[in-house]
């Protein structure tokens, strides 16, 4: 089956329903039964709210257990507790997948990633390299830059093959290749963030992740 197909079941069976940042469902696992004393068969799977952050990042794809779908605004996700989440550009994985947490950055999606890490700072620099709307506090990622990376389209194909994170000469060649095709569009020209400047906009919204951290760890009924 291929990613795409197996991306658009993983969409209808998704998970809307968010309650008070998580919220417990129940799936039958058997027949229905008419003995009402009977202890309930199923299986619980509770649902949380994270955040994607370099800067907030809106439009990722992600995946986690049973739910799937787009970042919002504000980089906001949901992730099944205790499943792990994995997000894409089209048939790009970015890294690999990350535990569920209320707070998500590039960093925890290389294992033992630091800033530096030369995965962490190309994550970091396709993402930046693909915002539709620079010198803003965001990253937006177009639903048209989704479509466009995807194996079946010709002109990013052996890009999307050989885009290697961990491998400065290899990231480079092929992230340049998929943002200019994948950008084409744009109202400007767009061109491959350099290291240096993907690290220090990393740290210069690391006050945000913090806030966004503390925050998570307060009781439900002290946020506001």
């Amino acid at each position: 089956m291929s990613q795409r197909r197996w991306r658009s079941l993983l969409a209808v069976f998704a998970l809307p329903f968010v309650l008070g940042g998580n919220c417990a469902f129940f799936f039958s696992s058997g027949g229905g039964s008419s003995d009402d004393d009977e202890p309930r068969k199923g299986l619980t799977v509770v649902v949380s709210d994270g955040q994607f952050v370099d800067a907030p990042v809106q439009g990722l794809y992600y995946v986690s257990g049973s739910l799937s779908g787009f970042t919002g605004s504000d980089g906001r996700f949901q992730y099944e507790e205790g499943k792990e989440v994995r997000f894409f550009i089209g048939d790009i994985p970015l890294g690999e997948p990350a535990p569920g947490s209320a707070l998500l950055t590039p960093l925890d999606l290389v294992p033992g990633g630091s800033l530096d890490s030369p995965a962490v700072i190309n994550i970091a620099r396709l993402l930046q390299s693909l915002d539709a709307e620079p010198g803003d506090q965001a990253i937006t990622i177009p639903g048209e830059v989704q479509a466009g990376a995807v194996g079946s389209n010709e002109m990013v194909a052996s890009a999307i093959e050989f885009l290697d994170f961990a491998d400065d000469p290899a990231f480079a060649n092929a992230a340049s290749q998929l943002v200019a095709v994948l950008t084409r569009d744009y109202p400007r020209t767009m061109s491959l963030v350099d290291g240096e400047t993907a690290r220090e906009r990393i740290e210069r919204h690391r006050p945000v992740q913090a806030k966004i951290k503390a925050f998570s760890l307060l009781p439900s009924r002290s946020r506001k």
